[in-house]
């Protein structure tokens, strides 16, 4: 006793809350442990929608009318949406699921838009074709084939079953269905309205298409952000009246023709949603406006990239000319500063005791020549006072016709010049000159720190 108690549980989850599938209008037949003779006791079902529990079936016998009982079968014919829910079973004061429906759609889908035609053929076996809504479980009959004449929404052509200009009354379940109410074919039918996506460009004129011919509709806009607006009712633009409201949205920019809504110069703030409606309130059209910024022609991109390539060539070739220009000066200098700073030559018997600094000249740029024969050699007189060495005026003319050139010495940068110091000399070497053959130099070159030459040149021809 205590095992099959142990035991109950499983062989309750074994047997019991098994789900069962079954297309909408079908029938279903319950399993073999749930129908006569096997099962004989009470049978309970619950709802989905939350309806009440109620007895459908006791003892070998159907409580519920649409259960068909046999002795050897149970049943449920023609199943609806109504009959999804759980089976159950009592046990003394508790309720235990044995089974779970799940009623499937498994009609026919179809699809139409607003103001189009419906047509599905009639099966041969059909004695009535009904309609219904989700809204509306009721079934109304639209034909019978004992019936000739219809209701005004559709007729009969050719054996087939048809409906003009649908609107989204007419979305809803079609059942074909015998004489005995036994389902040949169901059909699942949704009307909507067109619908179209525009991107506009900014300042363009906007021109918004009708999907079909006009009728007089009412118009909404419902933009990105703010409240709807009504752009038309019953076919007329309603522009003016909101200049009296106050809401001058659109302004004078909309126009209406029989074919297109059109919007002069469109703007950012004309982005939304419209909704095209007819009289009944059922939806036509919705068109998604989403208004883009003027693109950037391609040519200014071109132009763009041929400026910046321009530049930068531009730039090359000047830092390329700068810098030949500063390796070329750096070539040239030294060449420059040797030939621009010839040597002065220091003639004298008596050379200054100092430091002197000679430079030799270049070759082939002076030559001396003694103009007057050479005199015997003569003791220098002593100098009267002892000094800093002496600097003697020399001599120097390009020309023919001889000059005197006074002596200069180079100081450089750091030396300062000596002050001159007057000696004796004999008189026979006041008639001695040279003359420099070459370059043409100014006949009076002053003793300064200011000289342009940067040595001196002693020679010691004169010392016979």
């Amino acid at each position: 006793m205590l095992l099959a108690f142990l035991l109950l549980p499983c062989f309750l989850s074994g047997s019991f809350g098994a789900q069962y599938e079954v297309c909408y209008g079908k029938t279903f037949r319950f399993p073999f442990d749930s129908s006569p003779p096997v099962f004989t006791g009470k049978l309970y079902f619950s709802p989905r929608n939350g309806e009440n529990r109620k007895l459908v079936y006791d003892d070998g016998k159907a409580i519920d009318p649409r259960f068909k009982v046999t002795s050897r079968s149970l049943s449920l014919p023609h199943v609806t949406e109504k009959d999804n829910g759980r089976f159950s079973v009592p046990s003394g004061s508790m309720f235990f699921d044995r089974i779970t429906l799940k009623v499937l759609e498994c009609a026919n889908e179809m699809h139409r838009y607003y103001h189009a035609k419906f047509r599905v053929h009639i099966p041969s076996q059909a004695e009535i074709l009904e309609f219904y809504t989700t809204s509306n479980p009721y079934p109304s009959i639209l034909w019978n084939r004992t019936h000739t004449s219809g209701p005004s929404r559709g007729k009969v052509e050719q054996n087939s079953w048809e409906i003009a200009d649908l609107t989204q009354a007419d979305s809803g379940y079609y059942n074909f269905r015998k004489k005995d109410n036994t389902l040949l074919s169901r059909i699942k039918l949704t009307v909507t309205g067109y619908d179209n996506n525009y991107i506009p460009k900014k300042d363009s004129f906007f021109n918004m298409e009708y999907p079909l011919s006009f009728t007089p509709w009412d118009i909404t806009f419902k933009p990105n952000m703010g409240d709807p607006i009504t752009v038309m009712r019953a076919g007329r633009l309603t522009n003016e009246d909101h200049y009296s409201q106050g809401d001058s949205h659109f302004e004078d920019r909309l126009d209406v023709d029989s074919q297109s809504l059109e919007i002069i110069s469109v703007k950012a703030e004309d982005s939304g949603i419209y909704e095209f409606r007819d009289k009944e309130g059922f939806l036509v059209f919705v068109a998604n406006v989403e208004v883009k910024e003027g693109e950037t022609p391609v040519y200014v991109y071109v132009i763009f990239f041929a400026a910046i390539v321009a530049a930068l060539t531009i730039c090359c070739c000047c830092i390329r000319k700068c810098c030949c220009n500063k390796s070329a000066s750096k070539t040239s200098a030294p060449q420059t500063t040797q030939a621009a700073a010839p040597a002065v030559h220091y003639h004298g018997t008596n050379q200054p005791t100092g430091t002197s600094y000679s430079a030799a000249p270049p070759p082939g740029t002076y030559s001396y020549q003694p103009v007057n024969p050479a005199v015997p050699r003569q003791p220098s007189p002593k100098p009267a006072s002892v000094g800093p060495p002496a600097y003697n005026r020399v001599d120097i003319h390009p020309d023919p016709n001889p000059t005197q050139l006074e002596g200069v010495v180079s100081t450089g940068h750091d030396v300062a010049p000596a002050p001159t110091v007057t000696f004796h000399l004999p008189p026979s070497y006041s008639d001695l000159k040279f003359e420099l053959k070459g370059l043409r130099f100014p006949s009076d070159l002053p003793l300064t720190s200011d000289s342009t030459f940067a040595s001196v040149y002693t020679s010691d021809k004169l010392n016979l």
